[in-house]
């Protein structure tokens, strides 16, 4: 598969029976790698976010689960992950307009609490993605 159509993340909401949180944002990611036949950093942005927010699920539910002791192993993990998924999302931007490129630094790329949270939602999305993308493959 070179390109997503342009219903693909309708099919995402469908198959996950939820809204995606960054949906406009996410239809500019995916024209920026349909336009320029970046397919595989696209499949690589949400394997990376499938796991990060794998992680995070774990950090959160930390608390309640004794047997997690390598918390530490896993916020390292979640830290050099969170970087990853940054600068994937630097190189997919690169391929965007100026206009577009300044609203994901802006709200992604940024060290500050709302990027983060946003990119905490890019990533829960990125992870209904990525489980609809194995799906697709199975099929």
């Amino acid at each position: 598969m070179n390109k997503l159509p342009k219903n693909f993340l309708d099919d995402v909401e469908k198959f996950s029976g939820k809204s995606l949180n960054k949906k406009d944002d996410l239809m500019l990611v995916l024209e920026a790698c349909n336009s320029n036949e970046k397919f595989k950093e696209f499949e690589d942005l949400s394997f990376t976010g499938k796991y990060v927010n794998g992680l995070f699920r774990v950090l959160q539910n930390s608390v309640k689960i004794p047997e997690v002791e390598n918390i530490d192993q896993i916020k390292k993990d979640l830290s050099e992950n969170m970087e990853k998924i940054i600068s994937q999302l630097k190189e997919i931007t690169s391929y965007m307009n100026e206009k577009n490129k300044m609203l994901f630094e802006d709200n992604y790329l940024q060290l500050s609490q709302s990027s983060l949270q946003n990119l905490q939602q890019l990533v829960e999305d990125l992870d209904s993605i990525k489980k609809y993308l194995n799906f697709l493959k199975r099929k």
